[in-house]
C-alpha cells in the first residue's frame, strides 16, 4: 500500500501552472482568484489576527501578463495535518482548467533566495535572428520600478541565449533589483509578435532548480 504524505500544520508551497487565457489576467487577479478557490477548496487555512483576519498567500514571482507559466510558486499556512494529495485535488477542484496545482509540500527554502528565470519565447520574426545583439553590453532598457523609471544594462542579467528555429531559450535574472521581464530583450531586438513561457526557477547559481 502506498504511504501518504502528510504535511504537518505550519507553512506550505505548492508548485502550478498558469496557461490558456489565464495568461491575460494580472498578478492582482490572480491573487483574488486564488483567494476564491482556497475559500471554495475549504482547506484549513491559516488567517492572520487583528481586526482584518485574511488568508496570507505569497507568490514567488509576479509573471508578466501575457506569459505563461509551468512553475509558478504559493506558500501558504495550514493550521493541522493535511495530505499533500488532499490539498492538490481540493485546489485543483476549485480551480478553471488553466490554473493546475502539481504538488504540494513543505518548503525548505525563501523566496529571497530565487535568483534566476528560464523562459521559452516563440515567434516566426525569431527564424534566422541573430541573437549575439543581446550579448553586447551596455544593452540599455527603461525599466519602471517602485521609485520611478530607469536606465539598467540588461545584459550581465542574461544568461545561456539559445535559438532554435522558431523559440529562443533565456535565463533572466530574477532578484528584486535587477528582475528582468521576458519583454526586455525581445523589445531589443525587434520582436513585437510571440508567445512565452516560464519553464523554471533557480536558486541564484542559475543551475539548481528552486523549490
Amino acid at each position: 500500500m502506498a504511504s501518504i504524505n502528510i504535511l504537518p500544520a505550519g507553512p506550505v508551497r505548492i508548485r502550478f501552472e498558469k496557461r490558456g487565457s489565464m495568461k491575460f489576467i494580472s498578478h492582482l487577479d490572480l491573487q483574488r482568484t486564488m483567494n476564491t478557490a482556497f475559500n471554495r477548496a475549504a482547506l484549513p487555512v491559516w488567517y492572520t489576527e487583528g481586526f482584518n483576519p485574511h488568508k496570507k498567500l505569497v507568490f514567488a514571482l509576479p509573471l508578466p501578463i501575457g506569459a505563461e507559466s509551468v512553475c509558478e510558486l504559493l506558500d501558504f499556512k495550514i493550521t493541522e495535518m493535511t495530505a499533500a494529495d488532499e490539498i492538490v485535488s481540493r485546489l485543483n477542484a476549485a480551480f478553471s482548467p488553466e490554473l493546475n496545482v502539481f504538488e504540494a509540500y513543505v518548503p525548505t527554502s525563501k523566496f529571497s533566495e530565487i535568483g534566476w528565470a528560464e523562459y521559452a519565447v516563440t515567434s516566426d520574426e525569431l527564424v534566422g535572428r541573430d541573437i549575439s545583439p543581446l550579448a553586447a553590453s551596455p544593452l540599455i532598457v527603461r525599466k519602471r520600478t517602485k521609485s520611478g523609471e530607469k536606465d539598467l544594462d540588461i545584459a550581465p542579467l542574461m544568461r545561456d541565449l539559445r535559438l532554435e528555429g522558431d523559440t529562443l531559450t533565456m535565463l533572466l535574472s530574477a532578484e528584486p533589483d535587477s528582475y528582468i521581464n521576458p519583454d526586455y530583450p525581445l523589445r531589443c531586438l525587434g520582436i513585437s509578435d510571440y508567445s512565452v513561457i516560464r519553464r523554471e526557477i533557480f536558486f541564484k547559481d542559475g543551475k539548481t532548480s528552486f523549490r
